[in-house]
């Protein structure tokens, strides 16, 4: 399956705009049919999480950990182009004789309903201004985000700031407003944050998230992944999953860096 409509990225480029403005939006987009297929695998969790009235957040609605509700979420998480920039990315800073120098964190879906006010802005590397950068996120637009969609908002070269954003500077903020499958990479340090929205036409953006390899991921994903997901993973995608990177139990075993994957998280 083809994510997007074409593989042709200028990886120049992009490396340029996250070193200048931490952040770039791609040249090619997510293939609509695609995000179609995505929206609805989403939509359908949203019935549910509504039913059993477990929703994150009160205006805007959050679906977390989406790779353990649908195998095709995978199809994302190890797409060549999106791991291509992910390895340019965190290629800087990193140990040469790393094999895999990143992993993949979470993945997530955040849907704006009309009235919905503007998320302020922050940043989700913890840590601000950081370098080498820590984690890298991919914004893709599963719907057409307009002006009064309450687009995503980004103060550029904020990446580089070594402090946190306070209200007043979201006048520096630039919205990005695109088609459905607009793809835009952030720098995890970056501010950034959703603005408000005026209309009534749902916004839905999914959200892919990676890291340096020797960081805590959100998710245990390991633990909470179903065991026919797992059964259907190599050992170079379980890594990159961070299943190699849990601490050993007995002292034996390797205590520094990555060793073999657990026996005991795979029971």
């Amino acid at each position: 399956m083809q994510i997007f409509e074409n593989n042709k990225l200028n990886f120049q480029k992009i490396e340029k705009d996250l070193e200048k403005k931490g952040y770039s939006i791609l040249e090619s987009k997510v293939h609509k049919k695609i995000c179609d297929k995505y929206n609805n695998i989403i939509e359908s969790n949203l019935d549910k999480m509504k039913k059993e009235k477990k929703f994150h957040g009160k205006e805007a609605k959050i679906l977390y950990n989406l790779t353990n509700k649908n195998f095709l979420f995978f199809k994302l998480v190890f797409n060549k182009t999106i791991n291509r920039i992910c390895q340019k990315y965190f290629k800087n800073g990193a140990y040469v004789k790393d094999k895999n120098i990143y992993q993949f964190d979470h993945m997530h879906s955040r849907i704006l309903d009309y009235p919905c006010k503007s998320q302020p802005l922050h940043i989700d590397s913890r840590i601000s201004g950081v370098y080498p950068p820590t984690s890298l996120h991919f914004f893709i637009y599963l719907s057409d985000v307009k002006k009064d969609s309450g687009p995503t908002q980004i103060v550029p070269s904020s990446h580089k700031k070594n402090c946190y954003p306070i209200k007043k500077d979201e006048i520096n903020a630039k919205k990005i407003i695109g088609n459905k499958g607009t793809v835009i990479v952030v720098n995890s340090s970056t501010w950034h944050g959703s603005s408000l929205k005026k209309n009534f036409e749902r916004r839905a953006i999914l959200t892919l998230v990676y890291t340096r390899w020797f960081l805590r991921q959100q998710f245990a994903l390991p633990f909470s992944l179903p065991k026919n997901f797992i059964k259907k993973l190599s050992n170079k995608e379980k890594m990159m999953l961070g299943f190699y990177n849990y601490p050993p139990i007995e002292e034996k075993d390797r205590v520094t860096g990555r060793g073999k994957i657990q026996n005991y998280i795979i029971k």
